[in-house]
């Protein structure tokens, strides 16, 4: 499996995430690390990122099926020091915040966790589809390299396990309004605690929910879809865009991937 090394902090790493510099989850996961990190250093767990190129299908490789994330799904988080590997990015925040608790102060607990569940209870790769594209079906990789013949065993099953874990087109609509609905909500809560100065949601400290709504915030802003966001939602993903905390992350680009960008291997510097 190809991949690149870095760090999130200087010295050695307990913690591996593998990633994709254009994968929305990779993204937020990226991000609550940094917020983390600003928040308390002294608490933030130590992590190498590795570099997983989607669009070589590295995550489809037997390697990382057999051994990171059956799903072949980025963002995972593997370490001796975790019991199984973490193969999404809510478990990886569930994670992180169990690590830092400053990420979910106990004021905005309860709201923190319910938004965060909503989060979850829609997969947003359906907003990444053109209509087009969903018009004429949806490749299926997995499927398609299941017709080698030059495949191990063990490889054909990871393979077919990823097979069937697509997204259906009925289910873009669905997404669209569960999106809606979250972001109409989120711009309550926005409204409720802004004050001169603040960046985030709840005013000048960062949560976990800052660090996964504000990158959905800006992918859907990268995909000119602001029908989905209401304009105080599309402000603060506008600040949060503009900040030296996101910037560290992304490099200044756009979360959507282009071919003028070269490819994608070749841009994620640490």
């Amino acid at each position: 499996m190809a991949g690149e090394h870095g760090s999130l902090e200087h010295g050695g790493a307990d913690y591996t995430l593998h990633y994709f510099p254009f994968s929305l989850y990779s993204i937020m996961a990226r991000f609550a690390l940094k917020l983390g990190r600003q928040l308390n250093s002294d608490n933030a767990p130590r992590v190498e990122l590795k570099f997983v190129n989607l669009h070589v299908h590295d995550n489809l490789s037997e390697e990382y099926l057999t051994t990171v994330n059956s799903r072949g799904q980025v963002p995972s988080l593997t370490s001796p020091l975790l019991p199984a590997a973490l193969g999404d990015s809510q478990k990886i925040a569930e994670w992180l915040c169990e690590k830092q608790p400053e990420l979910v102060p106990a004021a905005h607990k309860i709201v923190i966790e319910r938004l965060m569940e909503k989060l979850y209870s829609f997969h947003f790769k359906a907003l990444n589809i053109p209509p087009e594209a969903a018009a004429n079906g949806i490749p299926n990789v997995a499927a398609a390299m299941l017709e080698r013949g030059n495949i191990t065993e063990k490889h054909r099953r990871a393979l077919e396990i990823k097979s069937v874990l697509t997204i259906e087109t009925e289910h873009i609509s669905q997404v669209e309004a569960h999106v809606t609905e979250f972001m109409e909500e989120l711009g309550g809560i926005i409204g409720q605690h802004k004050s001169v100065g603040s960046r985030w949601i709840f005013g000048q400290q960062p949560t976990i929910l800052d660090g996964y709504a504000a990158a959905l915030g800006i992918r859907l802003l990268d995909n000119k879809r602001l029908e989905l966001l209401p304009l105080s939602v599309q402000e603060y993903a506008i600040a949060v865009q503009q900040s030296e905390e996101w910037k560290s992350v992304t490099h200044g680009r756009s979360t959507v991937y282009s071919t003028s960008m070269g490819p994608a291997a070749g841009l994620d510097p640490k």
